[in-house]
């Protein structure tokens, strides 16, 4: 049902005034991480350091420049932006010219048909007068909108690009694993041919012919494995890259990068929580929609009650168009108009409760997305401070088998010890270097999850 107030109900409807929210998103975070790296007691500073830092560089710049997420993202804030300013010019006046010709023929009051013509050149304006804040409510949303959407991109670039990283780190760490297989393939080849030698000349049994040859067959068997793995991952690489798969059987012969090996340098002191959750552009993100959607329901609260709309139009209406813009041919007019539907059966009223749900469901989102921040990064900080401790560990491990190996060769080859002696330190040599480059990639991963959870730079230039 739609009414016209006097001006006297609408100053009683003036007084009424939007009703609050219930409180926005809670700061969540601690007073202090509890893990931090051993290698940064204290305040920690860190960054990455790699062997090869350039080509991750270059691994960076092709996902932020082709990679089609962030393209997507980057069009959805182009269409927010021009959303918030559509919104925003709903709050001004709006003009509009016109321009008609019309000849007719029709009776005059005597039945007799005249032919005539008529001439007329207009201009309009009109203005809602935002008397509860619906639309300086909605520009504001839409405002709130774009700039989610800005940090939507930035967290999309940060995710993607550490994403890319860790995949060239998986991507390295599997080529030197494969490299390490095929490298023992033929030292394992060579015990092999050694083995026959001796059963030949009666030194050996054919049990210790079997169990090298299982041990080949074994070292072999990992060897179309880690080249599928590392196929798999390259694919991945690509399409983050934003680049058709590549041929993975061309890729296998180009040079294989070096380990990376990254260590703990000063790039500037990790920020606390509070800190923490200022930078992230994911708890922006959602703390800004939550005051998008505070905004909303104040546009729903704001439909509940009158709107006042503001016209004016002048012109000129003549018979003849040279007559147009003669003082006796112009007309003009101003006009104001209250209108409300204040019989809906409760429509607009159950709009503005899903609205204020909205507002709860955002706000529930902001402090999620402040728990899973605090969650990334107190855990990144956990595995790079225990994958540190591993590498250290591992290292002294393969050191050691590899000593014990070359040991076991010599006493083999004296004849002070069997054969299964030398089998065993072999295997145990092959498992501890192969585990050892598994901890060098989980290292280089545990580093860069760090600076993903702290959104801090991810590469460096080389040590």
């Amino acid at each position: 049902m739609l009414i016209r107030l006097t001006p006297l109900a609408l100053a009683a409807l003036v007084g009424c005034a939007a009703p609050s929210l219930s409180q926005g998103p809670q700061n969540l975070a601690p007073a202090q991480f509890t893990q931090l790296p051993s290698a940064a007691p204290g305040a920690a500073t860190m960054t990455a350091a790699f062997v090869d830092s350039a080509q991750l560089q270059r691994v960076v710049d092709e996902v932020l420049a082709n990679n089609r997420d962030l393209r997507a993202a980057a069009a959805r804030l182009k269409q927010a932006e021009a959303l918030a300013t559509a919104a925003g010019a709903q709050r001004l006046p709006t003009v509009g010219v016109g321009a008609s010709a019309s000849r007719q023929r029709a009776p005059n009051d005597q039945g007799q048909f005249n032919t005539f013509s008529s001439y007329g050149v207009n201009a309009t304006a009109g203005w809602e007068v935002d008397l509860w804040g619906r639309a300086a409510a909605a520009a504001q949303a839409a405002g709130y909108d774009a700039e989610s959407a800005a940090l939507d991109r930035d967290a999309a670039q940060l995710s993607l690009a550490g994403t890319a990283l860790n995949l060239q780190a998986q991507l390295i760490g599997l080529g030197h694993r494969l490299k390490l297989a095929k490298e023992t393939l033929v030292v394992q080849n060579q015990l092999l041919d050694l083995v026959k030698a001796r059963v030949g000349a009666g030194r050996n049994t054919a049990l210790d012919q079997a169990r090298a040859e299982a041990l080949v067959a074994q070292t072999s068997a990992s060897v179309p494995a880690l080249r599928n793995a590392a196929c798999l991952t390259r694919l991945q690489l690509d399409v983050l890259r934003g680049q058709p798969p590549a041929d993975c059987d061309k890729a296998d012969s180009d040079p294989l990068p070096g380990m990376p090996q990254p260590r703990l340098i000063s790039l500037g002191t990790l920020p606390d929580p509070a800190g923490l959750l200022a930078q992230r552009p994911d708890v922006k993100a959602a703390a800004v929609r939550a005051q998008a959607a505070a905004s909303r329901a104040h546009v729903a609260w704001a439909a509940r009650w009158p709107s006042v709309g503001l016209t004016g139009q002048i012109g000129w209406s003549a018979g003849a168009a040279s007559d147009l813009f003669k003082s006796a041919t112009r007309i003009h007019s101003l006009a104001a108009a209250l209108n409300w539907n204040f019989l809906d059966f409760g429509a607009r009223k159950a709009e503005e409760s899903a609205a204020r749900a909205g507002f709860e469901a955002a706000v529930a989102a902001a402090e999620q997305a402040q728990l899973a921040a605090l969650q990334d990064a107190q855990g990144s900080l956990s595995t790079l401070r225990e994958t540190e401790l591993q590498a250290t560990a591992q290292a002294a491990a393969a050191e050691a088998t590899q000593r014990a190996r070359d040991l076991a060769f010599k006493r083999y080859d004296a004849g002070v010890t069997d054969f299964y002696s030398l089998l065993n330190a072999e295997q145990e040599r092959l498992a501890a270097q192969d585990a050892l480059i598994q901890v060098q990639a989980g290292r280089a991963s545990a580093l860069l999850a760090v600076h993903k959870a702290f959104a801090a730079r991810l590469t460096a230039s080389a040590p």
